[in-house]
């Protein structure tokens, strides 16, 4: 497969892309942060997403049963792209294989900074926390971040 160089320098643990998403209920662009660490060679992005609608994702998961732990807050102070606090939910996993992440290249803003690694093991720990999130999707985590 032939990768653009932009993507190839930009693709990394914590990388910070803003698109559209088919799966979410807002055609707006959202912020969404790359898990695995190696994603040029596994072919396909795990994402979690961020949303400023913090109250109703803590809501979502106290009413779904899942852990505290699941959701982890992001402070304009920790993520400075970031205007209000955030969160990601970590009971969601967004796959992205890589063809299609270059196919939409020309509607994908990637970040200027990427997410700290703090707090991109604190989400990978909600991850692996969820009772929600497939095996198979925690497994290829576990081996890109070890």
């Amino acid at each position: 497969m032939n990768i653009p160089f932009d993507i190839k320098v930009s693709l990394r643990p914590g990388t910070v892309y803003y698109f559209e998403h088919r799966e979410l209920t807002s055609s707006e662009p959202h912020y969404f942060v790359v898990l695995n660490s190696d994603p040029l060679s596994q072919q396909v992005l795990l994402m979690s997403v961020f949303t400023s609608k913090v109250d109703k994702q803590l809501r979502r998961i106290r009413r779904a049963g899942h852990a505290e732990g699941t959701l982890v807050k992001i402070l304009p102070s920790d993520y400075a792209e970031l205007s209000v606090e955030s969160c990601v939910n970590c009971n969601k996993v967004f796959s992205k294989p890589l063809v299609e992440l270059i196919s939409q290249w020309p509607n994908i803003r990637k970040k200027p900074s990427d997410l700290s690694r703090g707090i991109l093991d604190k989400i990978l720990e909600g991850v692996e926390l969820s009772t929600a999130v497939a095996e198979d999707e925690k497994a290829l985590i576990r081996v890109a971040n070890t």
